[in-house]
Parts: C-alpha cells; sequence; structure tokens
C-alpha cells in the first residue's frame, strides 16, 4: 500500500470504498453481490450510483492492498466474477475511517450520514469516543460562529451573514442530537454488538440468489428514506 488511503471525507470516491469493506466485513462476496445487498437493505441511498462506480472502488481498493481476490468463477452462461476478501490492513483502516468521519465536522455533511448509516460496524466505546470528539469539534465551531456573527451584523447586515445563521442553526441542532445519543451510549439504552449482527445478516441457504434484480428486491424491502443524503462518486 502507497501511504495511508486518503479519509472518506475528502474523497466521495471512498464512500463506496468505505461501504465495500463494510460489506466484505461480514464475508467474501463479488461486486454484483455486493451491489444486491446494498439495494436489498438500501445503504445505497447515501451513495449516488453511477456505472462504474462499484467495480471502481474495489479496484482501487485492491491496489491499495485493503481487500484481495479470494477466486473467481462463473455460473452457466453468466460472466466470470471475481469474489474478494477484506484484509487485516482493510479492517483497521475501516475502523479509522469511521471514527475519523463521525469524529470530524465537514461541510459535506453526508460523510456524516455515510458514518452513521454504517455505525454498527464499530464498537459503541469506539463511537462514544467519536461522538465525543465530534461535540468537542463542534462547540467550538459554534462559538467562532457566534462571535462572527456578534461582530459582523453591526458593519455587513444580517442579510450578509444569513447562511451563517443557518450555519449555526444546523450546528446547534446536530449537538443536541449528539449529547442525546451519547447519553443513550453511557446509559446502556443504545448498546449493539458487531459480531452477533454480522451473525445474523450472514445469508442462510435460502436468501435470495445473487442473481436476482436488485430493483424487484427493493419492493419488497421498507420503504425508502423521504430524505436523503447523497455524496457524488468520482
Amino acid at each position: 500500500m502507497h501511504g495511508e488511503p486518503t479519509p472518506p471525507d475528502s474523497n466521495p470516491r471512498q464512500h463506496w470504498a468505505l461501504a465495500i469493506l463494510c460489506l466484505l466485513r461480514e464475508r467474501p462476496m463479488h461486486p454484483y453481490e455486493m451491489r444486491r445487498l446494498m439495494a436489498l437493505r438500501h445503504k445505497d441511498e447515501r451513495l449516488e450510483l453511477k456505472p462504474g462506480s462499484l467495480y471502481n472502488a474495489a479496484e482501487w481498493l485492491a491496489k491499495q492492498a485493503l481487500i484481495a481476490v479470494s477466486g473467481s468463477g462463473r455460473q452457466g452462461q453468466r460472466p466470470k466474477r471475481t469474489t474478494y476478501r477484506i484484509t487485516p490492513a482493510g479492517e483497521a483502516i475501516l475502523g479509522t475511517w469511521l471514527t475519523e468521519m463521525l469524529a470530524r465536522p465537514q461541510r459535506d455533511a453526508s460523510s456524516f450520514s455515510v458514518a452513521l448509516d454504517h455505525l454498527l460496524y464499530i464498537s459503541p466505546p469506539a463511537a462514544d469516543s467519536a461522538l465525543e470528539r465530534r461535540r468537542a469539534a463542534l462547540t467550538g465551531t459554534i462559538a467562532d460562529m457566534k462571535a462572527a456573527i456578534k461582530t459582523l451584523r453591526p458593519r455587513i447586515g444580517r442579510i450578509n451573514l444569513i447562511e451563517v445563521e443557518h450555519d449555526l442553526a444546523l450546528a446547534r441542532a446536530e449537538l443536541g442530537w449528539i449529547g442525546t445519543v451519547l447519553d443513550d451510549l453511557r446509559r446502556g439504552r443504545l448498546q449493539w454488538n458487531t459480531e452477533e449482527i454480522l451473525k445474523t445478516v450472514r445469508p442462510p441457504a435460502n436468501e435470495p440468489s445473487a442473481s436476482e434484480d436488485p430493483a424487484s428486491l427493493r419492493r419488497t424491502a421498507r420503504p425508502r428514506r423521504s430524505i436523503k443524503s447523497r455524496s457524488t462518486p468520482a
């Protein structure tokens, strides 16, 4: 691996890479199966799927030695498919990426949404630590915005600071929500066991085959979210 891979919050393509690493934590699989499971679980709703996005992300991860080929084959007349597995380096970077995406506020809110969508892949203590870091950062950001409004409003008028007011309102709302989540984590009202959850999502023998159309699976799954945060992959 050539240097440390760029954190997903500064490279939208890596939102897809993060999703692939999370899926491969469950078991080895090929990209078509990954796409099918993302559609079934609605994980793709925060990631705009363009032709080749998932395959390009898988190739990038392989070049970084975060995933590796574990086999290839074909069934009947279907195209040959390459199966990937996560590497130890991939497992390590997955935890790093998730905690950094949770901990560091960014102007692009989609990274935080993507991280929350995959929160179960890190432990509750790791999530607690990352969210506490985010709360501290947000507290500082809010103080800076309040000071800027107080100083600049008499000079340039409220209309020239209206977007800062909006950012301040969003930051305050997020800060309050993070406080609630942290309280729930520390009081035991929000808990999970990653390995136990992964056992339950690994498919039994009668799970729909990977040949099924993701669109048809989506019709039988839960309703779509009405509000989506999307990133645009490279």
